[in-house]
């Protein structure tokens, strides 16, 4: 007995599709068939534009896609030039030295600014707990609160944008005139290490006077000859 097997006009294409393109049996492959045969009207008008298009039209578009230059490294290297060009103007003769005074001078002042606005920072976090406390929940409060924390988000940008200037400062700035003028001041010394390059002076100075008072003979025969009858203060000689 024949049996006889019904197919559609549908499922009668797909097979002549699918027999005469294997690739369709690739799941991927398939379902962008189906995207491209179910396409929107608006789908396929911009299809037809996008074909439309110059390779100058192409170009223009891509060029928009293209990462934008870094502003902060544009901001620092503008910001370090600037620098430089204020300490040339300080370049002739005797002037050199003012130059090299500013390899310490202008990170100074940046360093100063900043810790002065952590400070001031400071301060305003200890009024807001303040107002924390105070805080009854009411209007006026959380005005007051919030004034405040606009004024520490202000303080904080500031710090942020005071101690960038000043770390490229020691990094780039300093070196340069150090290099330019041939003068050399050394470490530079933060605020912050001041404190206890102060301690370990007073120490030394301490060790020294202590070091005297317990051996003053001995000082006091080596600096001074006062055996003479004339009285004539004079140097030992191997110190002459």
């Amino acid at each position: 007995m024949v049996q006889y097997i019904t197919i559609s006009k549908d499922n009668a294409d797909q097979r002549r599709k699918t027999s005469a393109n294997p690739n369709l049996t690739n799941p991927s492959v398939a379902l962008d068939e189906w995207k491209l045969q179910h396409q929107t009207p608006d789908q396929i008008q911009a299809r037809k534009e996008l074909d439309a298009m110059t390779t100058e039209q192409l170009d223009a578009i891509a060029s928009q896609f293209i990462p934008q230059s870094n502003y902060t490294q544009e901001w620092e290297v503008r910001f370090i030039t600037k620098a430089l060009e204020l300490a040339e103007m300080f370049e002739d003769g005797d002037e050199v030295i003012i130059k090299a005074k500013f390899q310490d001078q202008l990170p100074r002042m940046f360093e100063k600014m900043r810790d002065n606005v952590a400070t001031q920072g400071e301060a305003l976090k200890r009024e807001r707990q303040k107002l924390l406390r105070q805080d009854v929940g009411i209007e006026i409060t959380k005005h007051k609160l919030e004034d405040h924390d606009k004024k520490i988000e202000q303080m904080r940008q500031q710090y942020a944008s005071l101690n960038h200037a000043f770390q490229l400062l020691l990094t780039h700035f300093r070196p340069r005139i150090k290099g330019t003028t041939g003068i050399d001041f050394g470490h530079y010394t933060k605020l912050s290490e001041f404190a206890k390059v102060k301690r370990m002076q007073t120490r030394n100075q301490k060790l020294t006077l202590d070091t005297y008072m317990n051996d003053k003979k001995y000082f006091d025969d080596m600096f001074l000859d006062v055996s003479n009858q004339d009285g004539i203060i004079e140097l030992p000689e191997h110190l002459e």
